[in-house]
């Protein structure tokens, strides 16, 4: 049986005809107790539309599973010139503090992504999907089906993450950051690369028990996490050295965290490592925190390595060795990409697919001992 099509009068527009499969416009008014009218005014002018209203009807859609055709609103509208940068979040229900600095920790890096969608003329959006919200990938996906964006920077840590799957299902311009994900577009950092050169660099310094804090605490072994397990092997097999699975610990990226495993990394009996290379900067800051506290001394007894490079590194104290990371660089590859598909110049199957080199910082936290 072939969809049925509807005709819709917009309050303040031309008809928009909505079609999906048996579920019209029409379905949803009866539904949610309102006129047809009412739904096409949420689709097009939401704020309009009284609150408690508004939520009945979505949630009329949602139990339909009714999505409005997304050629008939093209003939309405013209494109937004707008990008989301979408955050697929961890989901932790009794862990709002984490989730907090997560979010307060997307600023820097969406900085960069509006700084950039700017000059491409286009304006950015933000976006969160929390693991544990079951709602959470349908108000993504209206985002694309209403084509409220034009296109959607996806960062997601696995690479079966729904949401890639949701955009490649739809076909929709999308890139992935941070992630390598086969048969997509995507700009990552050299995670392997990067471990590999900082794990090599203390053992140069002299270093023989180098603990590595993963950056995962929630049980699961990401994809970054597990290429930065994979540089450290790496360096460990070429110098000829044994991995110890005591030295590579589970942490997740705040200053809390690296500051509570040092903790425990002193207190347990037998050898201390005696370098420490942190998940990020951040919770480097907490490993030199109980470091001090604990009356270590760096680099003397223990070196630390930070990742990402951040301002505040350069003034700790001691200052902090880090990898420093090409973020503007990978920005503005994830964004000429995307602009390229939404406009037509670059083919879906054409795929821009880049891995970027990192670089270490060398400072205090590990040098004195180097110039011997």
């Amino acid at each position: 049986m072939r969809p049925r099509r509807v005709a819709a009068a917009l309050p303040d527009g031309p008809a928009l005809e909505v079609t999906m499969g048996q579920t019209t416009i029409k379905d949803v008014a009866r539904r949610a107790g309102v006129s047809f009218q009412t739904v096409s005014l949420v689709l097009n002018h939401p704020q309009k539309v009284a609150r408690t209203t508004r939520e009945t009807i979505e949630t009329a859609m949602r139990d339909l599973d009714f999505v409005p055709s997304l050629a008939a609103r093209s003939l309405r509208k013209k494109p937004s010139r707008s990008i989301a940068c979408v955050f697929s979040l961890r989901g932790h229900p009794a862990a709002d503090a984490s989730r907090l600095r997560e979010e307060a920790e997307q600023g820097l890096v969406l900085q960069t992504f509006g700084y950039v969608t700017d000059q491409h003329g286009y304006t950015l959006v933000h976006r969160c999907r929390r693991g544990d919200d079951p709602d959470g990938l349908s108000r993504i996906a209206s985002l694309v089906s209403e084509a409220r964006v034009d296109g959607i920077v996806a960062f997601a840590d696995c690479q079966d993450d729904p949401l890639i799957g949701l955009l490649q299902a739809k076909r929709f311009p999308f890139v992935v950051f941070g992630l390598d994900v086969p048969g997509t577009h995507y700009a990552m950092r050299a995670e392997r690369d990067a471990v590999r050169d900082a794990v090599r660099h203390l053992i140069l310094a002299g270093s023989r028990a180098i603990c590595l804090l993963t950056g995962a605490d929630d049980g699961r072994l990401l994809r970054a996490v597990t290429e930065r397990v994979r540089g450290y092997r790496d360096a460990l097999a070429e110098a000829g050295l044994p991995l110890r699975d005591d030295l590579v610990v589970a942490c997740d990226g705040t200053s809390e965290g690296g500051y509570r495993v040092t903790r425990a990394l002193l207190e347990r009996p037998g050898a201390r490592p005696d370098a420490i290379v942190a998940a990020s900067d951040r919770a480097a800051f907490g490993v030199l925190k109980a470091l001090h506290e604990g009356g270590v001394q760096v680099p003397a007894e223990i070196r630390v390595v930070g990742f990402d490079n951040l301002t505040q590194g350069a003034f700790s104290v001691p200052s902090l060795t880090s990898v420093d990371v090409p973020t503007l660089d990978m920005v503005r590859f994830a964004v000429a990409t995307l602009v390229e598909l939404i406009e037509g110049t670059r083919g879906p199957d054409n795929l821009a697919q880049r891995l970027f080199p990192t670089r270490l910082v060398v400072r205090e936290s590990t040098e004195a001992r180097t110039q011997r």
